[in-house]
């Protein structure tokens, strides 16, 4: 197909273009486009490409009218397989085709269930789209768009046929070739990726591009594509101009200049307001008294908490998975276009923008669910430390009793690593034993009696129930007694939405305690302490704020490190900030945010990383979200009482002079 667009004005700086993704008439009246550089560049390609997940590429487009206008900037969402981390383990199977697409229909569900205005649905979020060529401009071209063309190439997702010609399966391999399904007799098939199986019915990606010299390939590997809304303000940038900053229009990618994101829009008037922040028509109290002000940035950013909140739950209930990959990019901050006498930033709302990067590992036979983290795993203060906990050893197994039960065969017994082993309660231990002319892999839950704690390199275990053939079963109970040297094992921590109540704590704490200007590990750390502090006060639920100021009153250095100073970058001293901030609130406040961490005593809200129901994975969400609602109920009346509260003062006024 070629497109063949009516002569318009585009909206890029020069440079760029915009390349239409699907068919593309004179009668057209909509067409959605990604942006292309007219200049590959050397080190970021074609592409504006605004992040990158495990399974997913996102880059920025536009959806654009019959006079080539940009309506809405969108982001064009490329479904990928180009993460190392296919085989997750060795006692693991590894991912297949069909879980990458059911894994990805699942989330597109979500997107249009959740964000059903900000989804433009296309057909390519279902169905495969064939490879994209990008044609080079010529002079004779009466449109700014650049000239597309699809390819012939298709997906194959016909196992019987990728069987025959001695390729892995769609189904249940990670693997994919593109095929021509109209030519006859042998089949050329084009592998995606470097790891693909070849042979000589197999050749590369470079074939798409033969024959049109000096075209670009969008979607190469015929992915599934999403469109979605794009919102150019990065949860970051909105606490920094909530903060006192400036804001220079978003990093909208890597070695990108400016787009000139709707220049009439909201967020234009967000930038020149940003430099001299005074009011209407972002904050109700932007010229009022200092305190008002500052009261009003606490509101804020408290919504935006419990927004942030309100988007994981929502993920967590519908997909029954954790993030595992929670930090403050995961959110984008949407301004509606409102009028100029109300507050837009009261308007304002979060928007989850990365899905998360949990796989669940499959074991048989038990209510408790595991999840694994795809993707590379790099440290950060924003995720809990058992994240990438997995190890792998070599160690003896000693079998202490062979039990069957209704669900299958049980094993009692202990490793003894040989090195240290880092295991907890609550993780799953993987290990394999030769039995029977096989070797039989078991799942086991691991726990640590008095007599164990103290020895780093043991663990008593106990297997998950598994259904073994009459010849394995038998030879078990013919070992209960025996060891057996050099198992290799896997330790997998329990990962599930704990996790994700964590990476919520750091940030409320980045969103409370900290500002653009401070250290936040440093803080974090502090803010850790405190909260194992306050997790050995022997106080009630409905005691805790009062047990906290009490600790406060005693530690001026404490009560500095919870202070509202912060909140902005005034540069103001913490009491001064105590003088201006609704006090009794605040405290309440950092209240909850320590008991957002698991396991830092016996008032946290889950009382460690496993403590959650199986089934409803969303519901550790559930009674922080009540206490964050009901503090900016409360906060809220103080900023904008409301009519009927004025009226309910005036009469008390009224009948108190009465009587006088």
């Amino acid at each position: 197909m070629d497109n063949e667009p009516q002569a318009g004005h585009g909206q890029t700086q020069p440079g760029f273009t915009f390349a239409p993704i699907h068919p593309v008439g004179p009668a057209s009246p909509l067409t959605i486009c990604v942006l292309v550089r007219e200049e590959p560049d050397p080190a970021y390609g074609s592409f504006i490409l605004l992040r990158s997940l495990p399974g997913a590429s996102v880059y920025l487009g536009a959806l654009c009218d019959h006079a080539e206008r940009v309506l809405q900037w969108m982001e064009i969402w490329v479904q990928t397989l180009d993460f190392k981390d296919w085989e997750l383990a060795g006692s693991l199977d590894q991912l297949s085709n069909h879980f990458l697409d059911e894994r990805w229909s699942s989330e597109q569900a979500l997107f249009e269930t959740l964000l059903s205005r900000e989804v433009v649905a296309t057909g390519m979020e279902r169905r495969n789209p064939s490879p994209l060529l990008i044609l080079p401009r010529s002079g004779q071209t009466r449109t700014s768009l650049a000239l597309t063309e699809a390819t012939p190439w298709k997906i194959c997702q016909d196992d019987s046929l990728l069987v025959s010609q001695g390729l892995p399966p769609y189904s249940t391999s990670p693997f994919r070739y593109l095929f021509d399904p109209t030519t006859t007799g042998t089949k050329t098939f084009l592998a995606t990726t470097e790891k693909a199986p070849s042979n000589s019915h197999v050749q590369g990606l470079n074939r798409l591009s033969s024959g049109a010299s000096g075209a670009t390939i969008f979607n190469p590997g015929a992915g599934l594509l999403r469109v979605t809304q794009f919102h150019p303000l990065e949860l970051e940038d909105y606490l920094q101009i909530l903060e006192g900053r400036p804001w220079g229009g978003g990093n909208i990618g890597a070695n990108t200049p400016r787009l000139g994101l709707l220049p009439k829009s909201i967020y234009a008037a967000l930038e020149s307001w940003s430099a001299r922040p005074q009011g209407l028509p972002f904050l109700l109290h932007g010229t009022g008294s200092p305190s008002d002000r500052f009261n009003e940035i606490f509101f804020l950013k408290l919504s935006l908490l419990r927004d942030v909140l309100a988007e994981v739950r929502a993920y967590v209930k519908a997909q029954q998975l954790p993030l595992l990959n929670i930090f403050p990019a995961s959110f984008r901050v949407s301004l509606p276009e409102v009028s100029a006498v109300f507050p837009a930033f009261w308007a304002a709302k979060s928007v989850l923008v990365k899905p998360g990067q949990a796989y669940p590992l499959k074991i048989k036979s038990t209510e408790q669910r595991y999840f694994i983290r795809l993707g590379q795993f790099e440290p950060s203060p924003f995720l809990p430390e058992g994240l990438a906990a997995h190890t792998t050893g070599v160690g003896s197994v000693f079998i202490r009793s062979v039990t069957t039960e209704n669900d299958g065969v049980v094993l009692d017994g202990r490793l003894v690593a040989e090195d240290y082993l880092a295991a907890d309660s609550h993780d799953l231990l993987w290990f394999k034993l030769p039995l029977a002319d096989e070797r039989v892999e078991f799942f086991a839950h691991v726990y640590k009696s008095e007599t164990d704690a103290n020895k780093s390199r043991e663990t008593r275990f106990r297997t998950v129930p598994a259904k073994l053939g009459e010849p394995v079963v038998a030879s078990l109970k013919r070992v209960v007694g025996t060891v057996f040297p050099r198992s290799p094992y896997e330790i997998w921590p329990l990962l599930s939405s704990p996790c994700d109540l964590f990476s919520l704590g750091v940030i409320a704490v980045r969103v409370l305690l900290a500002n653009g200007g401070t250290k936040l590990p440093v803080i974090l750390d502090e803010t850790l302490s405190l909260a194992r502090l306050l997790g050995k006060q022997p106080a009630a639920e409905e005691e805790l704020a009062p047990s906290l100021w009490s600790l406060l009153e005693k530690d001026e250095r404490l009560l500095d490190l919870v202070s509202p100073h912060s909140l902005t970058e005034s540069n103001e001293s913490p009491a001064q900030a105590r003088a201006k901030i609704h006090m009794k609130l605040w405290i309440e406040t950092i209240t909850l945010v320590l008991r957002l961490f698991p396991g830092s005593g016996g008032h946290s809200f889950c009382k460690d990383f496993g403590d959650v129901s199986p089934l409803a994975l969303e519901t550790v969400f559930d009674a922080p979200m009540q206490e964050l609602e009901a503090l900016l109920l409360r906060l809220r009346g103080t900023l904008a009482p409301s009519l009927s509260a004025n009226e309910e003062i005036a009469a008390i006024i009224l009948e108190l002079a009465e009587s006088a």
